[in-house]
């Protein structure tokens, strides 16, 4: 038995899960300012607390400001200073279906056609190259993709099929 607890949040294949964080607090504090808002999304509750600790103890260091208070609940955070400040965090997690809306196909990896090829298909939102090929009535073609980096199989992490039909062959 182990003194830690640990979970794993899995989610279902087709879907991810992503963490959202906010502060406040920060807005009266010159050269803190920044830290008022959102944050970019976090892959994991680990990332919320590092960057939490990490912002915490810096501000300790530079202020000079010692911790009086701290309190909160699951999704909140709340850090009383000496000085006086009050600095708050709050996140939530999100989970985004990111299966093909068409299909409901669970991979669902991100690709770009031509602009003319697309238009062709009547699709708006993010359909998988499979049901691309339904609608157009054949198989993708290296000639179908725009050269960007999410097709680019040294930058991209693309599936066998797809794969074949960006670089036009099996590997």
């Amino acid at each position: 038995m182990t003194d830690e607890f640990a979970f794993e949040i899995r989610p279902k294949p087709g879907f991810g899960n992503f963490w959202y964080m906010t502060t406040s607090g920060y807005s009266d504090e010159p050269g803190y300012e920044f830290l008022d808002g959102d944050w970019d999304t976090m892959d994991s509750l680990v990332d919320v607390e590092a960057t939490i600790e990490n912002v915490e103890n810096e501000y300790a260091e530079k202020s000079g400001a010692t911790v009086v208070r701290i309190s909160g609940s699951h999704g909140l955070r709340e850090i009383e200073w000496d000085n006086g400040q009050v600095h708050r965090y709050e996140w939530e997690l999100i989970t985004r279906d990111w299966r093909c809306p068409r299909c409901k196909h669970p991979d669902n990896r991100i690709y770009m056609v031509t602009d003319e090829l697309w238009a062709s298909s009547g699709f708006e939102r993010q359909e998988c190259y499979r049901c691309l090929e339904e609608v157009i009535g054949r198989q993708l073609q290296p000639a179908d993709f725009k050269p960007l980096p999410c097709n680019d199989p040294k930058q991209a992490n693309l599936s066998g099929d797809l794969l074949e039909r960006i670089v036009g062959h099996a590997r």
